[in-house]
């Protein structure tokens, strides 16, 4: 449900073939009055470029005219010249400020062109003249959600529905921020309302597969995604989520052919690759297909962002911790000889953006104009990921005593290790490398840092190799379970939170830090907390992963204590997934070597 400009002349289906075809001297008329009406009604008819023409001959004469100015801004915002419609319809905003409709279009293009702060402003100001105008609760709602402050744009959604109880894209924006907060249940009735009153909107029904599958009801997710696919069987989104329904349900080989249905309908859809990527990566007897999806993932994620005819195009922006990651890993490559296309671009027009940032005060979030964004893409989209090498010992550390440990783990109650030089010189070296020189940090966080996984370019043989070691070396820990995820989280230097407090669907949790203990300006700090608490076994996904203050409510109940273990290079945590958790406080050195780093692999399930 995206915002979209408003305020057009009614357009018809088609304009007759006289209106479409008749030379521009045959159907102007001499006064300015006359030329603005045939202006408007040719937009209306979808005659776009006669009416470009008129409108900008009624500008000749009549610099000032609110309707030309704000219809041509229109004109221009449709055809993607957004610094054009933005001149415009700021000159409509000043010609008619009681406008609403030219308010909103002036506060959409804002946003477009990623001046975030002016166009919560404009849209602010558009409802002072008209609380109840829906489409600008909408539009307003939209943006409050692409900058995650979820509470707000639900305030937005709930302020339109109060006008329209009944508006269908109303009530599924609402859904949506609903699920992004952790609320699925609340996002269910929502989409059920809009399925009262719109039964075969495909849109909706993939919405609610999506709020069930978060609620583990994977039979009822599946059943609605088929209910989507008998209506619309080329909509690509519901194979893409049945698929999703089927893997919960281990109906593996099922779930393949559902993405891999969705990909053949829509090849650019990237919930289907990152799944696909995901079951493959798991299964162990075909470790370089996994591999080969993983780097699909990527590469389309960085096709429909950053190049040509992806969102990028139209992105607001970025987080102000993002584009410094991405700087600093632009500068680190450049050092060590790597030739990324359109670097020294990047690297300038990023420093001039952080620079303007600091200029126009302390705000988190960084605007791009179109026309920046050019220059930042080549880089940004360039597909860099380092190529590990072979070893010549094993992953893990072979001084330590695995089996010794093993035993260890397995009589702790409740069940958590910390082992020190966990993997050998080289396999340390390699996995620092890797996260230090590929460009597979893509997932942008609240509390400011970034993610990358396996389903998504962050895996190598090296990375698999690990997981057939661990559970070569530990077996009665590790069993039979599958390798069902695996991540690496990169932080700031200075971060007074990190992940909140949560558990996770595996059985068994392995953290292990590859960032040299000396950048760790807290000794006692900067690694992980781990409560002796585990999650209850029928809470959902939700309760034991979105809801902080539920958590820790609970853990107070119980009379939780917790283990701290403080971050230290080459230290591996081994837990039971179902323990809650969090980040300990960060403190290291500024600068890009120092960025701590973790990685997570977890085997098996529980919890859902």
């Amino acid at each position: 449900m995206k915002a979209a400009a408003t305020g057009m002349p009614p357009l018809s289906e088609s304009a007759t073939e006289t209106e479409q075809g008749a030379p521009l001297n045959q159907i102007v008329s001499n006064t300015t009055g006359q030329k603005l009406q045939q202006a408007v009604a040719l937009h209306a008819q979808g005659n776009v470029e006669l009416a470009k023409i008129l409108y900008l001959d009624v500008l000749k004469t009549l610099p000032g005219e609110f309707n030309a100015l704000h219809y041509l801004g229109m004109i221009e915002t449709q055809a993607g010249n957004l610094e054009a419609a933005l001149s415009l319809l700021s000159q409509a905003v000043k010609a008619n400020p009681q406008s609403v409709d030219a308010l909103n279009n002036f506060a959409y293009v804002q946003q477009l062109l990623g001046h975030v702060t002016q166009a919560l402003a404009s849209y602010e100001q558009a409802l002072q003249l008209n609380p109840r105008d829906i489409g600008i609760l909408n539009n307003l709602g939209l943006l409050l959600k692409q900058l995650q402050r979820m509470p707000e744009a639900l305030a937005a959604f709930d302020r339109a529905l109060l006008v329209n109880p009944t508006h269908v894209d109303i009530l599924c924006n609402r859904g949506n921020v609903l699920q992004h907060m952790g609320r699925a249940e609340d996002a269910l009735a929502n989409y059920d309302l809009a399925l009262k009153l719109a039964p075969n909107n495909v849109v909706v029904l993939n919405n609610k597969s999506t709020a069930l599958s978060d609620l583990l009801r994977n039979e009822e997710a599946l059943a609605i995604c088929d209910q989507a696919i008998a209506i619309s069987p080329d909509y690509a989104q519901a194979w893409a989520d049945r698929g999703t329904a089927l893997r919960n349900l281990d109906r593996t080989k099922e779930a393949v052919e559902s993405f891999r249905r969705a990909l053949a309908i829509d090849p650019a859809l990237l919930k289907a690759q990152v799944n696909l990527a995901s079951i493959c990566v798991s299964d162990p007897d075909h470790a370089e297909l996994g591999i080969q999806e993983s780097r699909k993932s990527l590469r389309m994620f960085l096709n429909t962002e950053f190049r040509q005819g992806g969102k990028g195009a139209v992105r607001a922006g970025f987080p102000k911790f993002r584009l410094k990651h991405d700087l600093q890993q632009a500068a680190y490559l450049q050092a060590r000889g790597y030739e990324i296309a359109g670097t020294a671009q990047f690297v300038d027009t990023g420093h001039k953006l952080l620079d303007q940032q600091c200029d126009a005060g302390n705000s988190d979030f960084i605007s791009i104009a179109p026309n920046e964004l050019a220059l930042l893409m080549p880089y940004l989209a360039a597909e860099h990921v380092f190529e590990m090498p072979v070893l010549k010992t094993t992953c893990l550390n072979p001084e330590n005593d695995w089996q010794a440990l093993e035993d260890a783990y397995l009589k702790a109650t409740p069940e958590i290790l910390y082992i020190d030089n966990f993997l050998s010189k080289e396999a340390l070296q390699a996995f620092r490398d890797f996260g230090l020189l590929s460009k597979v940090w893509l997932k942008e966080y609240v509390n400011s840092y970034l993610g990358a996984f396996a389903n998504q370019g962050f895996v190598s043989p090296l990375h698999l190799q690990l997981a057939r070691e661990l559970k070569q070396k530990m077996p009665r820990i590790f069993k039979d379970y599958s390798l069902n995820q695996l991540w690496g989280f990169k932080y700031d230097a200075t971060l007074g939170k990190g992940i909140n407090v949560h558990a996770d669907f595996a059985k068994v949790n392995l953290n292990f830090w590859l960032t040299p203990s000396e950048y760790n300006l807290d000794p006692a700090s900067g690694g992980l907390k781990v409560y002796d608490v585990p999650a209850p076994a029928n809470w959902t996904f939700q309760e034991y992963n979105a809801d902080a203050k539920v958590i820790y409510e609970f853990l107070a109940k119980h009379q939780s204590g917790h283990v701290t273990v403080p971050h230290r290079g080459n230290r591996a945590v081994l837990f039971n997934s179902a323990l809650f958790h969090e980040t300990d406080t960060i403190r290291f050195v500024e600068g890009y070597e120092s960025r701590r780093i973790n990685m997570t692999y977890l085997f098996g399930r529980q919890l859902w």
